[in-house]
C-alpha cells in the first residue's frame, strides 16, 4: 500500500480471525476477501465507522500490494464516483473492508450446518 497505517477495530480483527479460522486461510487473502466482500455489497461509500475497542489490529502496509492494489483502488474510485488522494483512498479501503467483515460475519452466521461458507460468501 503506502505508508499510511490502516487499523482494524476491535471488532474487525476478532471477525478477522473467525473468518480465517472459516476458510482456513492466510490473514492477507481474508484482509482481500473482505475488502473485495465490501466493495461488491456496497451502493456507493460506506458511512459506518467501526473505531472501537483498545485491542485494534494495524494492517501491515504490503498486504495489498502492486496489481492488486491497483485493481481495489481503481474499484474503490469506482463505488464512491470520485477522485481519492492516498488518505482519503486508505480511509475508504479501511471502511470497505471493516463492512466487507461484518458482511462475512453475517454469512457464516447464517449458513446451514451443511452449507460450505467459501460457497456460500461468493
Amino acid at each position: 500500500m503506502s505508508n499510511r497505517r490502516m487499523s482494524l477495530s476491535e471488532e474487525g480483527k476478532t471477525i478477522l480471525d473467525r473468518i480465517i479460522d472459516s476458510l482456513e486461510c492466510e490473514r492477507p487473502m481474508a484482509v482481500k476477501i473482505a475488502l473485495a466482500k465490501g466493495i461488491s455489497s456496497s451502493e456507493g461509500p460506506v458511512s459506518e465507522q467501526h473505531t472501537g475497542g483498545k485491542n485494534k489490529w494495524t494492517i501491515p502496509d504490503n498486504i495489498i500490494k502492486d496489481k492488486e492494489f491497483l485493481l481495489f483502488k481503481h474499484l474503490i474510485i469506482n463505488e464512491v464516483n470520485e477522485p481519492l488522494n492516498d488518505d482519503d483512498l486508505h480511509k475508504h479501503m479501511l471502511a470497505f473492508i471493516e463492512k466487507g467483515l461484518r458482511n462475512l460475519k453475517e454469512d457464516l452466521e447464517n449458513k446451514t450446518s451443511m452449507e460450505d461458507f467459501r460457497l456460500r460468501i461468493i
